[in-house]
């Protein structure tokens, strides 16, 4: 690590480099709309790693809680969505990528429109769902969250809408300004020349002996503002 990188943004390197591995594969356009399912670590990170990348796509991210939204626009994101509680994330994403909402008869609302490249960084069947809905046709879905066997998919946008479905998992060696880089030390690169800073989201640390309040602290993410949480050592 080298000396010019924080502690702060070091402990968050596997993290980030899940995030920065798919997007090092795949790169959006400038052109492109990109929209982030997740505003949890790895999905803020999805964010950060592609503006420390250049990249100057329009990124649109689906939130939670709007202390992840927060976060997610001072890391690069344009647009922050909420999801409604009649069509979830849909309507929203329609208006901003000039698509249209339909509602079937039996089902999800349905989407013609969206976005040009979808992260999915939840990793649950839900998300992976929605995410396959909200791309545009002849669009790509990264799937970084780790699925698993999902139920209750609904598969038919794949065909129905000529998509290309990738998988993202860990690290690998990447192709990075010419050079064959292991993922980790793209990353630590990054950091030590200020492109890449974490820090906001080291948001809770503890002294070893405080670990049930830690873990108290991640239990309760939502009330205490937490994503992530560490032990530091004098």
């Amino acid at each position: 690590v080298q000396d010019s990188v924080s502690d702060q943004n070091a402990i968050l390197v596997d993290a980030v480099s899940s995030a920065l591995h798919p997007i090092l594969q795949y790169f959006p356009g400038d052109a492109d709309t990109v929209l982030v399912a997740g505003a949890g670590t790895i999905g803020l990170c999805a964010v950060a790693s592609l503006r420390a990348l250049g990249s100057r796509a329009r990124i649109l991210i689906l939130a939670k809680y709007p202390f992840q939204g927060d976060l997610a626009r001072q890391l690069g994101a344009d647009e922050i969505i909420y999801p409604d509680r009649k069509q979830g994330h849909y309507g929203a994403v329609a208006e901003l990528t000039g698509g249209k909402v339909y509602e079937p008869v039996l089902g999800k609302p349905v989407l013609v429109g969206g976005a040009d490249l979808v992260y999915e960084c939840v990793g649950n069947d839900s998300s992976l769902d929605d995410a396959l809905r909200l791309t545009r046709a002849g669009g790509r879905v990264v799937i970084v969250g780790a699925v698993g066997t999902p139920k209750g998919v609904d598969w038919s946008p794949i065909w129905f809408h000529e998509l290309t479905v990738v998988g993202s998992y860990a690290v690998s060696t990447e192709n990075y300004q010419n050079q064959h880089l292991r993922t980790y030390e793209v990353c630590l690169e990054l950091m030590a020349q200020g492109k890449l800073d974490l820090t906001s989201l080291l948001t809770h640390t503890f002294p070893l002996a405080e670990y049930r309040k830690a873990f108290h602290i991640l239990e309760s993410k939502r009330a205490n503002r937490a994503l992530k949480v560490a032990f530091s050592f004098d």
